[in-house]
């Protein structure tokens, strides 16, 4: 959105998910398909998880951490299977632009932009 364009306010949105991810990586392993739907659960698969969300949380956590350096008026809520983040005041590209500067790929969130038209200007 250009920065001096006063017809809309942009929103933007970032989801972390704990668990789901839509895209494994080569040599990644979803880490449920040894636990849920399974008869005999080994102790293997339970530290599998384990590590997977120990990595995963701690992506998150950086992620939070290099947005809330680059901007402060965020929006923060969690929930049960993932953090949001929401910002009204920070261009969504340049907030894109922070987190692959830092390393992370567009896999490891879901960014989600509304538009709002402020009524009365044309």
């Amino acid at each position: 959105m250009r920065p001096d364009n006063e017809t809309c306010v942009q929103r933007a949105r970032f989801f972390f998910y704990f668990f789901e991810k839509k895209d494994w990586e080569p040599g990644e392993y979803p880490p449920f398909k040894d636990i849920l739907k399974v008869k005999k659960v080994e102790p293997e698969a339970v530290r599998n998880l384990n590590r997977f969300l120990n990595i995963r949380l701690e992506r998150i956590a950086s992620m939070m951490e290099v947005l809330m350096k680059a901007h402060e008026d965020w929006a923060v809520t969690g929930f049960k299977d993932h953090i949001l983040m929401e910002t009204e005041s920070f261009d969504f590209n340049d907030a894109v632009a922070v987190l692959k500067e830092n390393g992370f790929s567009d896999h490891e969130f879901i960014l989600k932009v509304e538009y709002t038209r402020l009524w009365g200007v044309l």
